[in-house]
């Protein structure tokens, strides 16, 4: 099984910081589609706009229905802390919802589920997953078969990607998330945020993770004692991940790149 994971276009009608959003999310669209037409699953974990407005969310839209995606790369999407939820459903309105209106559905395919949740909290960059939200994350998960693998897509980083004090804007019920996972006992294998804007893999308390860069603005890692961000000429990217019966194997894509040469056995 292969899943394209894209994270944090953050579309916007204008060049934000002299980047265009559009013309590099379109640039990632068109790699995809070359490359990788045959994946089962394309999400995009959030920040789907910069500003959460209705003609950046309108845009978004268009650019995707100008592709002409087939069915199974229609985008499983969910939101990020610079997306507006309720302008986000009245733009989306065949993406799922839950009994209280937070964007959290999920997708079955063969044995595996995919469960898709929302860390927005408006006004804050920070991420946020309240009592209503978690309680909705333990009945999915209870009622997911044994049998089934468990994938989970969020935009917020459940754990600090290098030291709780620097990490100021992950997710803030890191504990209460980990332990609902934990505790249900059940077949979790990994993890799939954005947010930070850069490339991490990991395990987390025993399950695997991983993040790719934003297709806008690809960030640094921060190794410093307290919070910052760092900007760097490198290369955006969205994740590849592929699954195999005994394997899950994480590959970055610069869709940017030039100059490819393959090279073969004569």
């Amino acid at each position: 099984m292969k899943i394209i994971h894209l994270s944090d276009p953050h579309i916007y009608t204008d060049k934000i910081n002299e980047i265009d959003p559009v013309d590099r999310f379109k640039k990632a669209l068109a790699h995809i589609i070359e490359h990788h037409q045959d994946a089962d699953l394309f999400t995009i974990t959030g920040d789907i706009t910069d500003l959460g407005d209705k003609e950046s969310y309108q845009l978004f839209l268009s650019i995707v229905n100008d592709f002409n995606l087939p069915n199974n790369l229609e985008p499983q999407i969910i939101i990020g802390n610079h997306d507006n939820r309720e302008i986000f459903k009245k733009n989306f309105t065949s993406i799922k919802v839950d009994e209280k209106g937070f964007i959290q559905y999920f997708k079955d395919l063969k044995n595996k589920r995919f469960i898709f949740i929302d860390t927005n909290l408006a006004n804050t960059h920070k991420g946020h997953y309240c009592e209503d939200r978690q309680r909705w994350l333990k009945n999915i998960l209870s009622q997911t078969s044994d049998s089934h693998e468990i994938y989970i897509f969020m935009h917020h980083n459940p754990i600090a990607l290098v030291q709780d004090q620097s990490d100021g804007i992950g997710l803030q019920q890191k504990d209460l998330f980990k332990n609902i996972l934990l505790d249900s006992k059940k077949n979790i294998k990994h993890i799939f945020f954005g947010h930070q804007h850069i490339t991490s893999s990991g395990s987390f308390d025993g399950i695997t993770f991983s993040s790719p860069r934003s297709t806008w603005s690809p960030l640094i890692p921060n190794f410093s004692n307290k919070y910052r961000e760092g900007s760097a000429n490198t290369d955006p990217n969205y994740n590849v991940a592929i699954i195999n019966d005994e394997s899950l194997i994480i590959h970055t894509e610069d869709f940017l790149k030039t100059d490819i040469n393959w090279f073969t056995e004569e």
